[in-house]
């Protein structure tokens, strides 16, 4: 399955494909953090895209925000999973493979860069915790964050620590 086409795979990700005129494609990603959920088949993605939303919404251009992340959860990921590295910032691309012959539908997703990669079949994928913040601020991991979500919104001013399990899982 090309890159071009992931939008296809994507399931309840109306807030995110709203943000973009095209979607960007999942290339250069500034990888931050990779999540296992401990409670089901799923693999989440931490990523920083490399293209700042065209329609992104008022208060984010605004505050003067230019960078824009969000996680990407992966479902029903199969047993093949293997993981190589640290995702410690590192810049990945995520390839879709063929589709593998089961009897739900599955696609092979690679995750790759310079001493990181992750490969694993999966059902569908949805985007979410949406959130910008400004590149002039010191540190990506700390800076103020202007989340998609109303939740969210009242809820954090930056990130949670990974091991927030409400907003990670």
């Amino acid at each position: 399955m090309p890159v071009g086409t992931w939008s296809q795979l994507l399931l309840s990700s109306e807030r995110f494909t709203a943000l973009y005129t095209e979607l960007p494609r999942l290339e250069h990603l500034v990888l931050r953090s990779v999540h296992l959920s401990p409670y089901g088949s799923a693999v989440t993605l931490r990523v920083e895209f490399p293209r700042f939303p065209d329609l992104a919404p008022p208060d984010w251009t605004e505050a003067g925000c230019d960078r824009f992340e969000a996680q990407i959860e992966f479902m029903a990921v199969g047993e093949d999973l293997r993981m190589r590295g640290v995702p410690a910032g590192t810049v990945v691309d995520v390839e879709f493979g063929p589709l593998v012959r089961t009897p739900e539908r599955r696609i092979r997703i690679a995750v790759s860069g310079p001493e990181f990669s992750l490969h694993f079949t999966a059902h569908a994928l949805k985007v979410g915790r949406l959130n910008a913040y400004r590149s002039d601020d010191a540190d990506p991991y700390t800076a103020r964050r202007w989340f998609e979500s109303p939740v969210d919104r009242r809820r954090h001013q930056v990130l949670p620590p990974t091991t927030a399990k409400a907003f990670y899982e």
